[in-house]
């Protein structure tokens, strides 16, 4: 099979050109051509409200919509806190956390997922905390590679935990205060 790239492009072809032989658009078809690789899926997804007790995130879910954003590809579904990938593939899965920790508190963030649809296992943690006897507003992420390799078992959510009285996550409709960002790095392994 001859492979010949133009412009980025691959064009395959199961018959082989002579050396004076020159194809032209109307003899390759649109199979002949795919895609020179890059990100495929890429999207973002926010809090509306600030969660101020432990427990999965299943509500106040919105995909950012801000004018300048944009996702790639189909992107994720999300049901009550389950989001469902669109593809398999490698992913970067990242929770940025945004709050405010009470005095001897730590706010905790995780990244849960699951292959079989059912047990879910943290993937990864992230911390907002008060130092001591103060209380301070802070930012942490947590990220992990998920390689789904089924899009019907392999899923992913969110949790906050260990939030005292007056700790919590901050949630916004207008800007990104705590976020979930979904890149498929490329094909699984």
């Amino acid at each position: 099979m001859a492979i010949t790239t133009l412009n980025n492009r691959s064009i395959n072809r199961s018959d082989t050109a002579s050396a004076d032989q020159v194809w032209t658009a109307t003899s390759a078809t649109a199979s002949d051509f795919q895609t020179g690789g890059g990100i495929t899926e890429a999207d973002q997804w926010r809090i509306t409200a600030s969660i101020t007790s432990s427990a999965d995130i299943t509500s106040n879910l919105e995909r950012v919509d801000n004018t300048s954003f944009e996702k790639i590809g189909t992107g994720l579904t999300e049901s009550s806190g389950i989001f469902t990938f669109p593809s398999t593939g490698l992913y970067l899965v990242r929770f940025n956390m945004q709050g405010y920790g009470a005095s001897d508190d730590n706010v905790v963030g995780y990244i849960y997922t699951t292959t079989d649809d059912s047990s879910y296992t943290g993937d990864a943690q992230c911390y907002l905390s008060g130092d001591g006897s103060t209380a301070g507003s802070a930012g942490a992420l947590a990220e992990s590679f998920f390689n789904v390799t089924s899009t019907s078992t392999h899923k992913v959510k969110f949790n906050v935990t260990s939030i005292a009285n007056g700790s919590g996550a901050w949630g916004s409709t207008t800007i990104n205060a705590t976020c979930f960002t979904f890149i498929r790095l490329g094909d699984s392994q």
